[in-house]
């Protein structure tokens, strides 16, 4: 039995072969990054924050509650978010899309 990454792989090479034979032109991008996704860094940090400590009874309970945590971040949050966001995007191109650490470009949280 072949293991799910040589699966994965044979699966991709067919795929690009598939491609290749109908002449589409495959574009190279990043893999996921942390520095790009502010989901991640800003958006769910923040209602962890908020709802920290607190338990609920029931589904309805954490659907409120957490429309509730996001009704509190203020909006210029979201656009000190964004602004910040779009620095990560030039660092990431700048480092033509290497690996790097740093404070996701002066994003404000």
């Amino acid at each position: 039995m072949q293991k799910w990454s040589q699966r994965s792989s044979l699966k991709n090479k067919r795929n690009e072969e598939l491609l290749a034979t109908k002449q589409i032109t495959v574009l190279e991008h990043p893999a996921y990054s942390l520095d790009l996704a502010p989901s991640d860094f800003f958006l769910f940090p923040k209602i962890k924050e908020i709802l920290e400590g607190r338990h609920f009874d029931d589904t309805d309970g954490i659907r409120s509650n957490t429309m509730a945590a996001l009704k509190a971040i203020l909006q210029n949050q979201f656009q000190n978010c964004f602004e910040g966001w779009t620095k990560c995007w030039h660092q990431c191109i700048a480092s033509q899309a290497e690996y790097f650490e740093g404070n996701h470009g002066g994003i404000q949280q």
